[in-house]
């Protein structure tokens, strides 16, 4: 039974139904209100690359390898587009429906799909090296790391497979309770241990080489007289400088010490997007798109905009002065890192930007920085920045 639930909580939110309420109870999206830019923004170009999630509620963010591109769609088509033009460099049709990816690396192109096969193919050419079975559903971006493939899975386990060949190496299992929302946060790597967020508010390192649990912190406690109350889903948890960012949904933004899990610092605020964390700030878009900024030594609150309330923001992303987001009509929020002003507003297509925006310097470190966006419907944009004349 506990099984099944799941299941059907994982179904529900696939299908777009929103945070466990009906369109009528769901409140309106503010209005965007006009802005004197303060800073401009330009498409490079745009591609439609498929059917991006395919209708479905899914977070499939595009990646990078060298200076391409890579994209997958729910249909099962993956394809790499140069970054500098927008001209695709390879496309692969699998049979299979993607939910999680992509992950790039060592040469690799990995995704999951629904019945949770992990399916690598060469980052050059697009062609197929390997596939390997995980425990369950796949719907968090699979890491490739130096020694391996390192998958989290719907039923709470994550599994490490092997580069070369795909072969499982290890597993590690961890309790999971029968009502998700987040259904997998994606780990976070770092030189010999990996780190995990549950949807039962803990957090779990891993040792790289075998899967031997270093230490188990509880973040979150589940609270309230139903189930949907007491979800405390963790996601993506970000690294820097021995310091471990966690976020949760009805449950806490915290920093902990990365070589024991100790918690230095908790925020209770609400949140189910991936953080992004730059210079002195952790910038989180909270539960009903609030944007707050918080002080990484301490959590606390720098700036917050509500100027987007229930528009459904994305994760975000640092883009030179600014933070980065989509939101559920395929508008791009730039807001200043400083203030929280917004600063841009651009949109790029059709269809909701859930995963976030991916920057990066075009030809090399010295390029100029591009931020890259994706769309639900599968538009993906290259976007260029600069400060707006007087």
């Amino acid at each position: 039974m506990r099984r099944a639930l799941g299941i059907l909580l994982a179904a529900g939110l696939l299908g777009g139904c929103g945070l466990f309420s009906s369109d009528k109870n769901v409140a309106p999206p503010a209005k965007l209100k006009p802005l004197h830019a303060s800073l401009e923004v330009k498409r490079l170009w745009s591609r439609d690359t498929g059917n991006g999630s395919g209708g479905y509620d899914l977070v499939l963010r595009p990646a990078q390898t060298g200076q391409a591109i890579v994209v997958a769609n729910e249909n099962g088509t993956v394809a790499a587009y140069r970054m500098r033009n927008g001209h695709r460099i390879w496309r692969r049709r699998l049979k299979a429906r993607i939910t999680a990816g992509a992950g790039a690396g060592q040469g690799l192109v990995v995704v999951g799909t629904r019945r949770g096969r992990v399916l690598a193919l060469d980052a050059k050419t697009g062609k197929p090296l390997w596939g390997a079975q995980a425990p369950s559903e796949i719907l968090a971006a699979p890491v490739v790391g130096p020694t391996g493939v390192y998958v989290a899975s719907l039923d709470g386990h994550v599994t490490a497979f092997g580069l070369a060949h795909g072969r499982k190496l290890w597993m590690a299992a961890h309790a999971h309770p029968a009502l998700t929302l987040f259904l997998t946060a994606r780990p976070a790597l770092t030189p010999g241990l990996l780190y995990e967020g549950y949807a039962n508010g803990e957090v779990v390192a891993l040792r790289t080489s075998d899967g031997r649990r270093l230490w188990t912190s509880a973040v979150a406690e589940p609270r309230g007289g139903d189930a949907v109350q007491r979800l405390v889903d963790l996601g993506h948890p970000l690294y820097a400088q021995n310091i471990l960012y966690v976020n949760g949904y009805h449950g806490a933004v915290a920093a902990l010490a990365a070589h024991s899990g100790r918690i230095l610092w908790g925020r209770p605020l609400s949140s189910y997007r991936t953080m992004a964390l730059g210079g002195q700030s952790l910038y989180v878009v909270r539960a009903h798109s609030e944007v707050t900024a918080l002080a990484n030594a301490s959590g606390g609150t720098i700036w917050t905009q509500k100027a987007f309330l229930n528009r459904r923001l994305g994760s975000p992303a640092l883009a030179g002065p600014a933070v980065v987001m989509g939101d559920l009509a395929g508008y791009t929020q730039w807001l200043s890192r400083r203030t929280g002003k917004p600063m841009a507003r651009v949109r790029v297509g059709e269809g909701a930007i859930r995963a976030a925006p991916l920057v990066s310097r075009v030809g090399g470190r010295k390029g100029p920085p591009t931020v890259f966006v994706l769309t639900t419907t599968g538009r993906l944009a290259a976007l260029a920045f600069r400060p707006a004349r007087s």
